[in-house]
């Protein structure tokens, strides 16, 4: 086993580090970490659990060594065994000797940890929120793990928290461009990129595909009469009929405000046909049942074969085009300076945008020792401007810290690293020194 020194730790840190630029799969990322971490600790045991949000339970998301088949996909109950302690306190534990620790037998010992002798678990945070732990078990030349080795682990924890973040981001606005919010149906622009493969494979290799078309009439009517809330009940309920009386290789989407597609590969114009009226019962059946306001859809099915697919060209835009002057989006080198340019015009308009308040906070000049009340009477995601409650030292240009709560219903508190930018009596203007690309406590409260 190679020693593990600082210089270790950090190539682990690094090899974490490299993946961000092409890993986007949250699993796949989650995969490549736990193999860094097994290749520098040599566990006998990795487990890598998620916290349920709702429950708080945790459940074995990736498992390796020599216990796998006996935890993976288990679940553990909320603030059992060491996992559950370390998701419900959010610390590090090390238990270097079980056979010395007292807490062992009476508060952590499980299945998966009879006949363990040293342990190892960290948690995975989003701010202050635990989402996940990992966990390992013995090693496998027999040395206790040591502090030194928590302080390694708690490092790669953090690098960890960020690549999975970023995964999960890359995931999260991925599904929002494709998805249509209300129903959690593919989006048009899905639909076009669907039908492009779709019609792809019926020039290629000869199969008939079939597209069912449903549309909602009178929509605008509808919601005059009877609101918006009764026409969303009527567009998830036929967005729910879609996904359960097609099959799994069909595809149905949202495509416009009072329009749903259905893609059904390998299918003929008869059997999408004999679809369609499985359909049209369905829905008058479940409008029935649920006595929502009368509605009627007009369905009609579009086929093409090998020899003619003009009437799914004529259903969608595979003609896609692009943002002007923006390269495929994974090229950074490329697209750098493009949204570098539209951050700082976005910086210099949203500093514009300030929301009057009138909020208690605190202020401090760490160079100076300074401290005092202050009134904040605007914020922005730029910046504050608040009134000292005395005369004050400050200067411009001085970094001072600032603390303040938001009227909102959590009473979120705010601390941020600031700079003087204006000064007027007792008024100061200051601006966010620690800046970020979204705050999402101040960016959640200005647009209230």
């Amino acid at each position: 086993m190679e020693p593990l020194t600082p210089s270790s730790c950090i190539n682990v840190l690094l090899g974490i580090s490299r993946g961000l630029s092409h890993r986007t799969s949250i699993q796949k990322t989650l995969e490549e970490i736990c193999v860094h971490v097994e290749s520098f600790f040599s566990p006998r045991h990795l487990a890598f659990l998620l916290v349920d949000p709702d429950t708080g339970d945790l459940t074995f998301n990736h498992v390796v060594g020599e216990k796998t088949d006996l935890v993976s996909g288990k679940k553990l109950r909320k603030g059992t065994g060491l996992a559950g302690w370390v998701a419900e306190m959010g610390e590090a534990l090390l238990i270097e000797d079980t056979a010395r620790d007292p807490r062992f037998t009476t508060q952590f010992l499980t299945a998966k940890t009879k006949g363990c002798s040293t342990v190892m678990a960290v948690p995975l945070k989003s701010g202050d929120m635990v989402y996940g732990v990992l966990e390992l078990i013995d090693t496998q030349h027999g040395e206790p793990f040591t502090k030194r080795n928590l302080t390694d682990f708690a490092a790669i924890a953090e690098v960890t928290a960020v690549a999975l973040e970023r995964a999960y981001y890359f995931q999260a606005m991925r599904r929002m461009a494709e998805t249509d919010q209300l129903t959690g149906l593919p989006n048009k622009r899905t639909f076009d990129r669907y039908m492009e493969r779709e019609i792809e494979v019926c020039k290629r290799y000869g199969t008939p595909s079939s597209v069912l078309m449903v549309t909602i009439e009178n929509l605008r009517r509808l919601n005059e009469e009877y609101g918006p809330s009764s026409v969303d009940k009527i567009i998830q309920m036929l967005a729910g009929v879609l996904g359960d009386e097609v099959r799994k290789v069909d595809v149905p989407c949202r495509i416009a405000s009072n329009k749903f597609a259905v893609i059904m590969p390998n299918t003929a114009r008869p059997a999408a046909l004999d679809v369609s009226q499985r359909i049209n019962t369905k829905i008058a059946q479940q409008s029935a049942t649920r006595q929502m306001p009368y509605f009627s859809v007009l369905l009609d099915v579009v086929s093409g074969i090998q020899d003619d697919v003009a009437p799914l060209l004529g259903i969608c835009d595979t003609s896609r085009t692009t943002t002007r002057g923006f390269r495929k989006f994974r090229n950074v080198a490329a697209n750098l300076v493009l949204l570098l340019n539209e951050e700082k015009q976005a910086m210099e308009r949203r500093q514009y945008y300030r929301k009057n308040v009138q909020l208690a906070g605190l202020f401090e000049n760490p160079e100076t020792g300074e401290t005092g009340d202050f009134l904040l009477e605007n914020v922005s995601l730029n910046g504050v401007g608040f009134t000292t409650l005395l005369s004050h030292r400050l200067v411009r240009g001085a970094l001072i810290k600032i603390r303040f709560r938001l009227d909102d219903s959590r009473r979120t508190e705010v601390t941020r690293l600031t700079r003087v930018k204006y000064m007027s009596e007792r008024y100061v203007g200051c601006q966010f020194a620690d800046q970020k690309s979204y705050d999402s406590d101040l960016g959640f409260y200005l647009m209230r």
